[in-house]
């Protein structure tokens, strides 16, 4: 079970590499950053699906999402300086308590 969580855990590292590096490939203009985003959602799927041999499916695409949103929107602020409303931070946090609740009842 512990590996199962590690890929999933290097699916979303993928997950939020690859978009980052399409943000910042700049409508795949820049070849490296276009390449390699490419390169990492695949490696992002591919990982994903070797997790789900082990974790239920609606648990991990939970996990997968809710992680994928929480560190994204992170990113989005932090290191491209985008701009979060007060309601989208709220909303975040909503989804960071149903993930809290998925993962405690979430197999019951």
């Amino acid at each position: 079970m512990l590996i199962a969580y590690l890929l999933l855990a290097a699916c979303i590292a993928a997950n939020l590499l690859s978009c980052s590096l399409l943000t910042a490939s700049d409508g795949f203009t820049k070849p490296v950053q276009s390449a390699s985003g490419i390169f990492l959602a695949i490696l992002n799927y591919f990982l994903l699906s070797k997790a789900i041999l082990t974790i239920d499916l609606s648990i991990a695409y939970a996990i997968w999402v809710a992680v994928g949103i929480i560190v994204s929107s992170l990113i989005s602020v932090f290191y491209f300086k985008q701009h979060l409303s007060k309601t989208g931070v709220i909303c975040i946090g909503l989804i960071a308590f149903g993930l809290v609740f998925i993962h405690l009842f979430g197999t019951m």
